[in-house]
């Protein structure tokens, strides 16, 4: 395979003391030339204010998806549109008069959400995963009750890349009632190999909104930009919560360049795909086998993938510890990869 992008601009994300960081789910690569060049030439314009709603940005992003701009809402991140469909279920479930609105989650999970939910003073409805890391559609269904003011779905899931198959969403669309909003996150969208039509089902089930985001795949993590696709009723409440002023114009300046490098972005996800096969591959091979997975990382069950996460972080290689269910490791380039290898060695891991 000949990548588009030179090798040289992958790069270990390394703290000043040389901390090797694989606990945020960054790209490591850095931005597109053509990017580069779009920021650069945007910084002599910091002193002016960005654009008073992001219309300009969803009609770019619109375009690109072949949609009309009225079925999207943009925000800071999928951290921020999540908050803001979170914000209007909360507001929807107290004007029908629940005192408590519940968030119905996968758990362990994006640590997002119970960030948000205990911001907005709901409860969370927790199911456990699966014994393959994947999400309870099932319990996860039972859960729902009158209280329950939004369901999350994340696929591929965090912490644990497992994805949810097309049939298995249709048929826990069908089984929520149409009245309680399901987010389905789709973060690492583009690491799936078999990524789900959303489109189309929003088109049946008009309570389905789907967040992306251009933090993962795209490598714009810093400049803190995401969407909502959603029926356009939902999608109109939604950008009454859009926070003024709160796209920065290197996002408007950086995005439609990044949608434009189809070509590059593809390399780039084969190439992460690629070291990730590699860094499950030599993980098994030493002992620690990880679970099966579709993100831009893996994860580490139980005890034992706790027990890795400490033994890594005392040689300076940091993963992301997901409470008491395991540790999850960034993929990140072939270095990253022989220097986690070369830790675990050196401390003498054993399963």
């Amino acid at each position: 395979m000949t990548l588009l992008v030179p090798p040289q601009a992958v790069t270990p994300s390394r703290t000043r003391d040389r901390r090797i960081r694989l606990d945020l789910n960054e790209s490591p690569f850095g931005p597109l030339p053509a990017v580069e060049d779009a920021l650069a030439s945007d910084i002599s314009r910091v002193n002016r204010y960005p654009d008073f709603l992001p219309d300009r940005l969803r009609e770019m992003i619109a375009a690109h998806l072949g949609l009309p701009a009225h079925w999207l809402s943009i925000g800071a991140g999928a951290t921020g549109v999540a908050g803001m469909i979170l914000s209007e279920a909360r507001r929807r479930a107290r004007a029908r008069g629940v005192e408590v609105p519940e968030l119905a989650t996968a758990i362990p999970t994006f640590d997002g959400y119970p960030i948000l939910a205990g911001m907005l003073r709901m409860g969370v409805a927790e199911v456990a995963l699966t014994p393959a890391g994947g999400v309870d559609l099932d319990g996860l269904a039972r859960s729902v009750g009158p209280d329950t003011a939004a369901v999350v779905l994340c696929s591929p899931h965090n912490p644990t890349g497992a994805v949810i198959a097309d049939v298995e969403l249709r048929d826990f669309l069908d089984d929520v009632p149409p009245s309680v909003p399901v987010l389905f996150d789709e973060a690492y969208r583009e690491f799936c190999d078999d990524p789900i039509d959303v489109v189309a089902l929003l088109r049946r089930h008009r309570n389905l909104i789907a967040i992306r985001t251009f933090s993962k795949a795209y490598g714009l993590a810093a400049l803190r930009v995401g969407y909502a696709i959603a029926d356009p009723v939902i999608a109109a409440a939604l950008r009454t919560w859009e926070i003024p002023f709160g796209i920065a114009p290197a996002a408007t300046a950086a995005v439609p360049v990044a949608l434009a490098a189809r070509a590059e972005l593809d390399e780039r996800v084969k190439a992460i795909r690629a070291e990730r096969d590699r860094l499950a591959r030599r993980l098994t091979e030493i002992g620690s086998p990880p679970l099966p997975g579709q993100g831009n990382f893996v994860f580490l069950p139980g005890d034992d993938g706790l027990q890795v996460g400490r033994l890594l972080a005392s040689v300076g290689v940091i993963g992301k510890r997901c409470g008491k269910y395991g540790l999850r490791l960034t993929v990140g380039d072939a270095e990253s990869t022989d220097t986690l290898i070369d830790a675990l060695r050196l401390t003498a891991w054993t399963a």
